[in-house]
């Protein structure tokens, strides 16, 4: 490992498709309708694997067979992603290195309201298919004095929810978001709690 981005990418990483079929292809896709919090990516995977993904509309790919048998490596992807747990490394991470993956993961797959200032319910979501993630998110943020809601299951994937306002502020002053586009919407929601 290079540097803690990495730890960033791994949750990251949850947005992302990897396409392997040995000997024929072997890729990494990521979808993201903010394009910034593309080459936001693009630059921790340049540092992290020296290599240039390419970016083209709201599409970020990679196709080079070391790095992506590394990144699968490193990140323990499992198929389906129901399978894929946290990666040994950020289990075994330090508190700092934790909060860069849940930063990276929530940018990618995390929710809040799309209007804050409309809104009744004021929350903070992360939702997945692998029940194993969503556990190991609740524990972490219950040790930092974060309660969530219970992890409910809503018919193809798993949810935390962060409803209480210390909560949400708490979980606001260690985010480490590099998604410029979530990050206004979750500052609008701090100022709507006041």
């Amino acid at each position: 490992m290079k540097n803690k981005s990495i730890f960033y990418l791994m949750g990251a990483l949850r947005d992302g498709n990897f396409d392997v079929r040995r000997g024929k292809n072997y890729e990494v896709r990521i979808y993201q309708k903010h394009r910034d919090w593309l080459y936001e990516v693009a630059k921790i995977i340049s540092e992290n694997y020296n290599v240039e993904p390419k970016i083209s509309g709201n599409l970020l790919r990679l196709n080079n067979k070391t790095v992506i048998e590394k990144m699968i490596a490193d990140s323990e992807y499992k198929k389906p992603q129901k399978f894929w747990e946290t990666p040994t490394i950020v289990k075994e991470g330090t508190e700092d290195e934790k909060w860069e993956y849940i930063s990276g993961f929530w940018d990618a797959d995390g929710g809040l309201p799309r209007d804050p200032n409309n809104v009744t319910q004021k929350y903070i979501s992360f939702s997945q298919k692998s029940k194993e993630t969503l556990e190991f998110i609740k524990g972490f943020l219950m040790t930092q004095g974060i309660k969530t809601t219970n992890l409910t299951y809503t018919g193809q994937i798993w949810q935390i929810r962060i409803t209480r306002k210390d909560a949400i502020q708490k979980f606001y002053a260690h985010l480490r978001s590099r998604n410029r586009e979530k990050l206004n919407r979750l500052k609008m929601l701090i100022a709507s709690l006041s």
